[in-house]
């Protein structure tokens, strides 16, 4: 990092990964607790300046896995994933929330949820033998000896959209809009 802005691109790194641990999303393991069927997948950091009306607003940064070195399941049931899947919101959704918000008499103006994907929980077989690993990105933590065992679905893997949308659903049916997903 030799940027002018390193200050904030680390500070930036330091709010993603304290939310991360905050909300539960991995912990640390050995590298010798693994087994030689686990597979342990790189992370990295995904960086980008966001602007408000042009002028910079603050930098952001997203702990995503290389989720391109996962591997689709077959029908001998070897590979990292079920399916993959990407919703696309649609307006009536949109609209189901703001009813929501209106029926709880809450003030809404902007649907913003933080760390998104990481609210949902990993999918029966979305993961190499039951188990999801990666290395730890790369400049946030020098110790070779582990590894990150992951609870929940992270930016880039195939399933976490999938994983963010069936939390959803849930969710909104549980609030009584049994017809709508996200």
């Amino acid at each position: 990092m030799r940027s002018a802005m390193k200050a904030e691109w680390m500070q930036s790194q330091t709010s993603e990964m304290d939310g991360l641990w905050r909300r539960g999303v991995f912990q640390k393991v050995l590298c010798s607790s693994l087994t030689p069927q686990d597979r342990v997948f790189t992370s990295r950091f995904h960086d980008k300046i966001k602007q408000k009306k042009g002028k910079f607003e603050k930098c952001k940064v997203r702990l995503v896995v290389q989720g391109q070195h996962m591997r689709l399941k077959g029908e001998d049931c070897v590979g990292d994933y079920n399916d993959a899947f990407s919703p696309k919101p649609v307006d009536s959704r949109v609209h189901t929330i703001l009813s929501l918000a209106t029926q709880q008499n809450m003030y809404t103006d902007q649907v913003n949820i933080s760390q998104a994907f990481v609210q949902g929980e990993l999918l029966p077989g979305d993961s190499h033998n039951g188990k999801a690993h990666i290395f730890a990105p790369l400049g946030y933590d020098k110790d070779h000896l582990y590894v990150y065992h992951l609870f929940k679905p992270l930016y880039d893997t195939p399933c976490a959209a999938l994983a963010w949308n069936t939390t959803m659903s849930v969710f909104l049916a549980k609030e009584g809009c049994a017809t709508v997903g996200f």
